[in-house]
């Protein structure tokens, strides 16, 4: 991963501020996953690489903080929607897999965020879908 013997596996030497084991107080230890493999890589704490690194990580999470909050706001006015919606559906499209296996997902994921905002698993998905879309062998 490195080509260099004398680093240990899976740890990398920053091009820029070289900074290697063993670690003192003034480095930044960085980790990440590159090609299935776990990478691990100090900088000093003034390292130009560590700290754009540093910048766009933190860019990356105040946009998903903002994109929460605002799907925060707009979920249950939506939900509110979708569910109004679902009432006025002549019975034969209500009826149909397609409008349950979605009313089945979003209500699940409706009870999830009225709970603590819990992630609906792609486990849940498959069952919801296999369920009200089954396959053709059974």
């Amino acid at each position: 991963m490195t080509g260099d013997p004398n680093l240990a596996p899976g740890m990398r030497l920053c091009p820029t501020c070289k900074a290697t084991h063993p670690k003192t107080d003034d480095m930044v230890a960085v980790f990440w996953v590159e090609d299935e493999a776990a990478v691990h890589q100090l900088h000093t704490s003034d390292c130009g690489d560590y700290l754009e690194q540093h910048l766009w990580t933190q860019i990356d999470a105040e946009r998903v903080r903002q994109e929460e909050e605002r799907a925060e706001r707009l979920f249950p006015d939506a939900m509110a929607r979708f569910q109004a919606a679902l009432q006025v559906l002549p019975a034969e499209q209500a009826d149909s897999p397609f409008v349950k296996a979605l009313a089945e997902l979003v209500t699940l994921k409706d009870e999830r965020f009225r709970g603590n905002g819990g992630f609906v698993t792609l486990p849940e998905w498959a069952d919801i879908l296999d369920r009200h879309f089954p396959s053709a062998d059974r």
